[in-house]
């Protein structure tokens, strides 16, 4: 870190969050610092702690979650620690967009910020927060980033979204002389065409960042570019990946083009940061203090959820501990993902962890026969053709045909086609399926890249 940076980070950040903001945010961050030392019995019991004071207010102050406790038979003190979750019902992303005004609290909290989700799915979601849980929120994302290596004040490359204009010109101010002395670049990823990635490749040689935040996938189209052309001039830089799956592949192609200290972090509008990669790169550390994260399996056969077992894949749930205005209780985000077996990472952290972050619940696809087929089924075969398909897209239509379309490498040729015909023959009997040579897969209003449609 360079003389500018030590500066900010322990005299004028300090000076800015605690003495003229009065934010709370950096001794919030002091204690996370000490907390991810502690063993996993002690985290539960911060948690449990932390849970009960949540669930007597929701249970006093939301009237949601008042219904649903008196629905179960129960009341706040019968859930006393996090395993106990699983009395209440499970908060589909549809009951909190119905349910947003008896989702805020009568009393005890505020709503301080309110946002909405993007709506990939088609149906965003209004949400809100009170400035304690804000603080929380930020500190967790400095510890978090703080384990690749990031510090506000150092020079950092942000190849992010454009995100919603602010109709404030003041708004807009405040924001261009926050990043100005934060050192932060952003450069919009909505376009990856070669000269939008050549243009992120001289700003990379000119700003000579100390750490790259990016969506996964625009950091792994960027890196696809800069090792075809060879243009990396630079030795390791750390890669923050966020937003999207980081699929092996695409790691693969980012440590080639930046160095080995590949970062993946897993998160939602809603709570913000879940899980973060530490250096071990032996899963993502959940956000334990700020939230409780369960992964879940649906019950067959009219059986309730229960809890998926460590390698076998569910349903992300997260309880926010820290939110009172307006409460995520077992709230089901519509992701997947792996939980991993308890046990104490190479890291010396005991923060429960993630395997994979595997993608959204949605992304399942019907055979000839109507039944559900995942659809990340073809991000396990095309990771092993990577050498073959740069990018890939599924798409089912109401008649259930199926398009596959790809962004085909040199090396892509009929023997390529006859794998993935043995695949979905497969796992999708009785489905036509299309395959599209494409240019290019169009990207999202937000920049991202849906894999399955």
């Amino acid at each position: 870190m360079d003389l500018y940076g030590h500066l900010f980070q322990r005299v004028l950040y300090p000076a800015w969050e605690g003495i003229l903001r009065g934010r709370p945010t950096l001794d919030r961050l002091r204690y996370l610092e000490q907390t991810q030392w502690r063993s996993l019995d002690e985290l539960i019991a911060l948690q449990a702690a932390d849970l009960r004071r949540l669930l007597r207010h929701a249970f006093a102050n939301v009237p949601f979650y008042r219904q649903r406790f008196e629905a179960a038979g129960i009341g706040p003190d019968d859930v006393r620690l996090p395993d106990d979750l699983r009395k209440l019902p499970i908060t589909t992303r549809d009951q909190a967009r119905e349910g947003l005004e008896q989702r805020t609290a009568t009393a005890g909290a505020t709503v301080d910020i309110r946002k909405s989700t993007s709506g990939t799915l088609g149906k965003p979601l209004v949400f809100g927060y009170d400035l304690p849980s804000e603080y929380w929120r930020q500190a967790m994302k400095l510890r978090g980033y703080g384990w690749a290596g990031y510090y506000p004040g150092q020079r950092s490359l942000h190849y992010w979204g454009a995100g919603a204009p602010s109709t404030s010109r003041l708004k807009r101010t405040k924001i261009s002389a926050d990043r100005l002395i934060k050192r932060e670049h952003y450069l919009d990823c909505g376009t990856r065409g070669p000269a939008e990635l050549e243009h992120v490749v001289a700003a990379i040689s000119r700003i000579r960042p100390a750490i790259i935040l990016c969506y996964s996938q625009a950091g792994a189209d960027l890196a696809r570019y800069i090792n075809e052309h060879q243009r990396r001039r630079w030795a390791t830089i750390p890669v923050l990946c966020g937003a999207e799956r980081l699929l092996p592949a695409d790691r693969v192609a980012i440590e080639q083009a930046f160095g080995p200290a590949v970062f993946e972090t897993y998160g939602s509008r809603e709570v913000m940061l879940i899980a973060t990669e530490c250096a071990a790169h032996q899963g993502l550390h959940v956000s334990m203090e700020n939230l409780v994260v369960e992964v879940v399996v649906r019950g067959e056969n009219g059986a309730g959820p229960r809890r998926a077992d460590p390698g076998e894949i569910g349903e992300v749930v997260v309880t926010d501990l820290h939110n009172l205005a307006m409460p995520f209780i077992r709230y089901a985000t519509g992701d997947l993902a792996v939980a991993a077996a308890e046990g104490v990472c190479p890291c010396g952290r005991a923060l429960s962890r993630l395997t994979n972050v595997e993608g959204r619940v949605t992304e399942t696809l019907l055979d000839g026969e109507g039944r559900r087929v995942n659809g990340l089924v073809f991000n396990v075969v095309i990771a092993h053709l990577a050498h073959a398909i740069r990018q890939f897209q599924v798409s089912q239509h109401k008649d259930r045909s199926v398009t596959l379309r790809v962004v085909p490498t040199a090396t892509f040729d009929a023997g390529i086609e006859d794998t993935l015909r043995a695949t979905w023959q497969k796992y999708l009997p009785g489905v036509r399926v299309t395959i599209q040579r494409v240019d290019t897969i169009p990207l999202s209003k937000t920049g991202k890249r849906q894999v399955v449609t």
